[in-house]
């Protein structure tokens, strides 16, 4: 069992240190890692955005062919870099989540501009449905026998909105919109919002279960009347999916309730 976890330790070190002194990957964040790519793998979410050090795509990338050959994953994953930010990407889940946004609207969007006296629901328009179906076109679900690393250029992305696409991507029951347009700025100042986190259990860990996230998104209070349901609907899905599976256990949700003096999205 240790030894199974020395794997994911020392093939996170080896490919995903970066800066000029390389400094080794902490254990608990190599484990963490593992748990994000793993569930990535599994179906149990679309993607993982990585952002837990400054390791570039192509690190990415060899990180995740060298777990494949040792076995540890049995999905060809890809890499997609958007404006230098680097997803790793369950090809063929991603492209039946894409559908199903298109076809069932099944993403709650939440318009957040500025100008707004709160947050309050929208209908996806015409441009998102664009900008999901762009990138349903680009999501590739070749049977690699290797993990590609895919680029989104700039003359594809730079109308889209990166945060609403995003929060589709990462498989969030709700996504935030604004105007970009307009402004970047957000009505989310000191509001209330209402944090949830699905957390999971690793016993490849053992004797001590490691304990990671595997989902943190918000919503604005003022709004959990009308999205309650509906998230909860999102969670009894994501936990018969989990159902399905047997590399991790005890799964848990957390609700916590937060006011910030600034967001950013």
């Amino acid at each position: 069992m240790v030894a199974s976890a020395e794997i994911f330790i020392s093939t996170a070190q080896r490919f995903l240190c970066c800066g000029k002194k390389k400094r080794q990957i902490p254990h608990s964040l190599c484990l963490d890692i593992a748990v994000q790519i793993i569930a990535v793998d599994l179906g149990l979410k679309p993607a993982v955005l990585y952002d837990f050090n400054g390791a570039c795509a192509e690190q990415i990338q060899q990180y995740v062919r060298s777990l494949q050959e040792a076995g540890e994953l049995t999905t060809t994953l890809q890499i997609l870099s958007i404006n230098e930010n680097c997803l790793v990407v369950n090809s063929i889940r991603m492209k039946e989540h894409l559908s199903g946004v298109l076809k069932k609207n099944n993403v709650l969007i939440v318009d957040v501009c500025p100008w707004k006296e709160q947050p309050c629901l929208i209908v996806m328009d015409s441009s998102t449905k664009r900008m999901v179906k762009d990138m349903l076109d680009f999501i590739t679900d070749k049977d690699n026998k290797h993990p590609s690393v895919s680029v989104v250029t700039e003359e594809l992305y730079d109308q889209w909105n990166l945060c609403t696409l995003f929060g589709i991507l990462l498989g969030y029951p709700a996504s935030y919109w604004f105007d970009q347009v307009q402004s970047v700025e957000n009505c989310l100042t000191m509001t209330p919002l209402v944090v949830n986190k699905v957390w999971v259990c690793w016993p490849l860990c053992d004797p001590k279960l490691h304990s990671s996230c595997l989902y943190s998104f918000s919503v604005p209070e003022v709004l959990q009347a009308e999205v309650g349901t509906y998230i909860e609907n999102w969670m009894e899905r994501l936990r018969t999916q989990f159902g399905e599976q047997k590399v991790f256990t005890e799964l848990s949700v957390s609700q916590e309730t937060v006011m910030l003096p600034s967001v950013a999205l």
